[in-house]
């Protein structure tokens, strides 16, 4: 069951309704990503990242109560909703630990891979049908990304290869996130997400410390710190949400260049928290991210006045 109905009008609406979604969620996520770049300058990513997870699933229990569903917080399919939440879970810790060293848009940018690495992968692993439009929304989409931050390689070193890391295992997380539409409600999800990226980092935390890895000693949080963890554990359980109901509207294709949106708002935090004021190339660059993703749903739109279910192009 993925949630797209059958009716071409039905199915339109539906896509429509994901990508709606979807650029709500995209542009609240760097909120998350500014309190972890703020906590990564206290404590150890690795730490960061665990924490950012006891967040997400004690919002979930909380809400699981809350609504009557704590029966209910094992989703089917288990063992795809673990591998879904490690790919999550791998995604956070190598972008978190990227922003510790990393400005957040620059991050940002080499992680915009992931929509090129989804949509060259949603054919064979996803059996979506992806037409040359949708390949070049997504390429101009990252084009625009270039234009803001015009990352190098030789500039960041080794650490480039994080967020890039990133963009692969998030692409994988999106898969899944696919494929496993409709099975299980939202707080089920989001709860056993918590339960495994809680128990997969507690554990890699544990053993990175006593092996004395760690390059700083995990540090017990204080004051606005604990306000930041909480912070990260609510925005991640409020956008992971919805982008678990935008990938039950909409195929990942579609949905895959509505990613570079996340930029629109990083640029803007990056402002009022950091006072990085963008440039021109800079808004130039918000401007085509945000037209590659107006074209695509003038797209959906056109398709939407057919009787007939076309290929998603």
């Amino acid at each position: 069951m993925n949630g797209i109905p059958e009716d071409p009008h039905d199915r339109q609406r539906a896509v429509m309704r994901g990508i709606g979604i979807m650029t709500v969620a995209m542009l609240i996520v760097p909120s998350m990503d500014v309190l972890a770049k703020m906590l990564t300058a206290e404590m150890p990513a690795l730490e960061v990242t665990f924490g950012r997870f006891v967040g997400q699933l004690l919002a979930a229990t909380i809400a699981g109560v809350a609504l009557g569903e704590w029966r209910r917080l094992v989703p089917p399919k288990l063992l795809g909703h673990i591998l879904r939440s490690l790919f999550l879970a791998a995604t956070s810790l190598m972008f978190f630990s990227a922003l510790a060293t990393m400005p957040l848009t620059d991050a940002l940018a080499i992680a915009f891979a992931e929509p090129m690495i989804l949509t060259a992968v949603s054919p064979w692993l996803l059996g979506e049908t992806v037409g040359w439009r949708r390949w070049a929304a997504c390429g101009v989409g990252f084009l625009g990304t270039l234009m803001i931050t015009r990352p190098s390689f030789e500039q960041f070193g080794p650490t480039a290869l994080l967020p890039l890391g990133a963009a692969f295992t998030f692409a994988g997380y999106h898969v899944m996130t696919r494929r496993l539409a409709g099975e299980g409600g939202l707080v089920a999800v989001q709860f056993i997400t918590g339960v495994v990226g809680t128990a997969a980092l507690g554990a890699v935390l544990a053993g990175v410390t006593a092996a004395g890895l760690l390059t700083s000693p995990p540090v017990m949080p204080t004051g606005l710190s604990w306000v930041w963890f909480l912070g990260i554990g609510a925005l991640s359980f409020l956008t992971h949400g919805m982008i678990v109901r935008a990938f039950e509207h909409a195929p990942a294709a579609v949905l895959a260049p509505f990613g570079y949106l996340e930029i629109v708002s990083a640029t803007i935090l990056g402002y009022l928290v950091f006072g990085d004021f963008p440039d021109g190339p800079t808004w130039a660059g918000i401007a085509v991210i945000v037209a590659a993703g107006l074209y695509i749903v003038h797209r959906e739109r056109l398709k939407g006045r057919s009787r007939e279910l076309p290929p998603l192009e």
